[in-house]
């Protein structure tokens, strides 16, 4: 074959997943069994993926990561694992933003529910009553990042999409897993809660476009975008 096989790896959620295909092509997802199975299952789901695609290691050209803001372990591993492709067999890497991952479940959600949607808005807890949000709107098949990601309160996004006019904002990302409530608005519709979760796939499809673009990480200054610091870390401070 002459396109080598490329990995996606996400793993700035709860629930981890790696996908593999090959140029633009899908072949396979394989989500992790549990949540926060990151570090556990990372190779175990990713040899196995790589056997049911007739590939080996020494196949992988590309390497996806969902880069943050997320889990702090979950992007640390994503990071490590990316780097190692790179200094072993000189993979290309493409780092992505987790909004932007999150928000390809919106495109998903329409096709799957025949829904039209417009405006999203992806949000992710980064905890003490604030929120990592970004906003998007539907032009020419892709979603236009019109809010970049950014830390906001609740209440600041509400405004923010007030401010700027923009109506029947759907609402995505495990930020709302605890926090839905805040974000109730006339404005504001919640996308079924099977979308709220980054996944392999959606990182694999804008990570195909983004090296389409040529939007390739520098792997020797990749570094995760966390969410917080971990408690140690934080009290050493």
């Amino acid at each position: 074959m002459t396109d080598k096989l490329i990995i996606a790896i996400e793993t700035s959620g709860r629930l981890g997943s790696v996908a593999v295909g090959r140029g633009s092509e899908l072949i396979s997802e394989a989500p992790f069994s549990e949540f926060m199975k990151h570090s556990a299952e990372l190779f175990s789901v990713l040899e196995k993926q790589l056997h049911q695609a007739g590939a080996a290691v020494h196949d992988i050209e590309k390497v996806f990561i969902t880069a943050g803001p997320g889990s702090f372990t979950g992007l640390r591993i994503a990071v490590t694992t990316a780097k190692m492709f790179y200094f072993t067999q000189s993979a290309q890497i493409v780092a992505a933003d987790s909004m932007d991952v999150v928000a390809e479940n919106a495109s998903r959600y329409a096709a799957d529910t025949g829904q039209t949607v417009n405006s999203i808005a992806t949000i992710l807890d980064a905890k003490k009553n604030l929120f990592y949000a970004a906003v998007y709107d539907r032009v020419d098949g892709n979603w236009d990042k019109c809010l970049d990601t950014q830390t906001i309160t609740a209440e600041g996004l509400l405004d923010w999409l007030e401010t700027n006019h923009k109506k029947a904002v759907g609402l995505l990302g495990e930020g709302l897993v605890y926090y839905a409530e805040k974000f109730n608005s006339p404005l504001t519709f919640l996308i079924d809660k099977p979308y709220w979760s980054a996944t392999a796939t959606g990182l694999f499809r804008l990570g195909a476009r983004m090296a389409a673009a040529n939007q390739f990480a520098d792997p020797l200054a990749l570094k995760p975008k966390y969410v917080g610091l971990p408690d140690a870390v934080a009290k050493q401070r």
